[in-house]
Parts: structure tokens; sequence; C-alpha cells
């Protein structure tokens, strides 16, 4: 149940910034899944818009962890500790600075550069398990 929530989840991040992402969805009849292709040629404000839209995604599912008294799930839990102290600008900086780095990995979508990249080097810092 928890992971089909992660999925729905993040097909509404990804339909969120389907729609803010004006020039790019406007040209396909299928919202593009948000590869480093993709997000290298949204601008800035697109990019605000789909974290904060991944945001709201995960708050959501920590609320709901909360009312059904379950743990966050490790996502949640490695979300708040890899951006508790970022800005929105700063984890954009970030993310830009992978694929700027990685310019071969324009197919990988950019919440597993999230996941692996950003939150799971932070979790293993703060030695939680993954």
């Amino acid at each position: 149940m928890k992971g089909r929530r992660i999925v729905t989840a993040l097909i509404v991040a990804v339909g969120l910034f389907a729609l803010t992402a004006g020039g790019l969805s406007a040209a396909e009849a299928v919202a593009p899944e948000i590869t480093g292709a993709v997000w290298m040629k949204t601008s800035h404000q697109e990019k605000l818009a789909f974290l904060v839209g991944a945001c709201s995604v995960v708050a959501i599912e920590h609320h709901i962890d909360l009312k059904e008294a379950n743990a966050p799930s490790k996502f949640t839990e490695g979300w708040v500790l890899a951006f508790k102290d970022k800005t929105w600008a700063e984890i954009v900086d970030k993310i830009d600075a992978y694929f700027a780095a990685n310019p071969d990995k324009g197919d990988v979508l950019v919440m597993d550069v999230v996941w692996n990249q950003l939150i799971l080097p932070t979790m293993a810092a703060k030695g939680k398990k993954s």
C-alpha cells in the first residue's frame, strides 16, 4: 500500500511539473518523463516548481504516515534529512551540477538523482539506513 502511495505521489509530482513546463508540455501530447535532458532544458522557475510539487507530495505522504501511525517512509525521512537546511535554489543547483558533470546521464530520471545523489549520501552520513 505504501509503495502504491509513493508511485501515485510521484505521478502527481510529474503531472505538476508537466503543467508548469509551458513550452515543453505544449509541444508534446504526453507529459515527458523528467530526465536530465528535460531538466536541463527547463527554466529555473520550472525547476523550482517541480521541487515544490515533489515536496508537497512528500508532505502529504508524511501526514498520511502520521495519521496511520506508521513510521515515515525512507524516502520521506531521507528528504527531510537531505533538504531541511537547504533552499530550493540550492537543491536545483545540486541537480544542475550533477547533470552538468555527467552529460551522458541525460536519460536518468531527476528523482533518481535526488534519491541516489542527494538523499542516500545524506542518510549514510547521518547513520540512517536506506
